[in-house]
């Protein structure tokens, strides 16, 4: 559990301090700097009679106002002046003021920004009523509000963990990847064309594990499904990595922002854990009961990888929880050629892995794909400008390559190679 931040313990000492004197409830909540300006943004949405998801009439909460100030005390009309990457509104102005009515109470919204050090952007929520629970209710509701109707929504995006001072998740939209199912190298690609079609028609839910050492293509298999996926209009495809250090439950909470959506996790197992890891038992209980409100819907898709199934707890990959789990393994001599055209472009060097001796070579080491591009950008230094087309050139330098990893590889672990003995 992280420690509160100095900038967290402050604001909470200052609301401590507030409260009784006013009677009433009061929360704040530190921003990083995209979402604050997203809630800004929202927030004038309202203001300004602009269509949301869901419309104004829709929603729990009715906006009665909003200002815009300078300086603390000179209240205006809100001064729009352009729009940010995102198409989300922007002002110049340090701090917006709304006034909103919830649970039949109104509430007093501040997103503005504390000077000290360095800039803090913070969001405070002051209601009438003493009940603390709505203040943070409100906050959390207008948070995901906010960045549901922002241009976060139908991207690709990253998930990451912003300082140590903020909650929630920062995102950052990334390109389409440059892959398709024809960089893939598997001789049967119909469980990843269904997954596809199943987007496509937003009508099916589906979640698939891939399990595999690494270098076996799992990662390029997602990338290239992701590229599919984000051809279709108004899908968000969001990624985690284990090392943003997200506890999966929020992993979902966000994630669920967004309708329909594509939720890819690298490493899933470090992110859950097991039930025999002492040090994460409730991150597996959360996880499981944040699964299984995440699979109800037919319009959420996930793909998680592992590197051996055996460290996903079993809870995690039973059926129903996952409705399939695909082994990848090292690639199949027929791809050879193909991956290596891909990775050189050189249709000569392509045609040399058809040679007996060199695919023998690779099949009995069973080398996977990370392991033939590595040994393609080894072929294509300048110092093999003569002698790349020649098997045996080829062949010493799998040797080579073979030989330098084994050193690094320790018996239980394969890097490059799936299965064999490397002693």
């Amino acid at each position: 559990m992280r420690r509160p931040s100095r900038v967290r313990e402050n604001l909470e000492e200052m609301l401590e301090d507030i409260k009784p004197r006013l009677g009433v409830a009061a929360y704040a909540r530190p921003l990083y700097y995209d979402v604050f300006q997203t809630v800004k943004s929202y927030l004038l949405k309202l203001y300004l009679g602009d269509e949301v998801t869901p419309p104004a009439k829709e929603l729990p909460f009715k906006l009665e106002g909003a200002f815009s100030y300078v300086h603390p005390g000179i209240l205006t009309l809100p001064m729009i002046i352009g729009f940010d990457p995102l198409d989300n509104y922007t002002s110049s102005e340090q701090s917006f003021l709304a006034v909103v009515r919830y649970n039949n109470n109104r509430y007093y919204i501040s997103l503005s920004i504390v000077k000290d050090i360095r800039d803090h952007y913070v969001m405070y929520v002051v209601g009438e009523s003493p009940e603390e629970l709505y203040t943070i209710e409100l906050t959390n509701l207008l948070i995901k509000l906010a960045i549901r109707n922002s241009g976060y929504y139908g991207k690709f995006l990253k998930f990451s963990r912003p300082s140590e001072s903020i909650e929630g998740i920062k995102f950052k939209i990334l390109p389409p990847p440059n892959l398709s199912l024809s960089d893939i190298y598997l001789k049967d690609k119909s469980d990843l064309e269904d997954f596809v079609e199943a987007v496509k028609r937003k009508n099916q839910g589906l979640r698939y594990l891939f399990v595999g050492e690494p270098g076996t293509g799992k990662t390029d298999t997602v990338r290239a499904i992701i590229a599919e996926c984000l051809k279709v209009n108004g899908i968000t495809v969001i990624e985690v990595d284990a090392g943003s250090d997200i506890p999966l439950n929020v992993v979902f909470e966000y994630s669920e922002i967004f309708s329909p959506v594509l939720l890819c996790i690298d490493d899933i197992d470090i992110l859950v854990g097991s039930r025999g890891n002492f040090f994460k038992p409730k991150e597996l209980s959360s996880a499981l009961q944040a699964l299984d409100g995440f699979i109800e819907k037919d319009d959420h898709y996930l793909i998680a990888t592992t590197n051996d199934r055996k460290l996903v707890d079993f809870a995690l990959r039973r059926p129903g929880r996952f409705d399939l789990i695909i082994e990848f393994k090292e690639l199949d001599p027929e791809f050879y050629p193909d991956l290596v055209l891909r990775e050189s472009k050189d249709e000569k060097l392509a045609e040399l892995f058809r040679d007996e001796k060199i695919r023998r070579k690779l099949y009995n080491l069973k080398v996977t794909g990370a392991f033939i591009v590595t040994l393609v950008k080894h072929l294509l230094k300048p110092r093999f400008d003569e002698t790349r087309y020649n098997p045996e050139t080829v062949i010493a330098l799998i040797d080579k390559l073979h030989t330098a990893f084994k050193q690094e590889v320790k018996k239980e672990e394969k890097i490059g190679f799936v299965g064999g003995d490397y002693e």
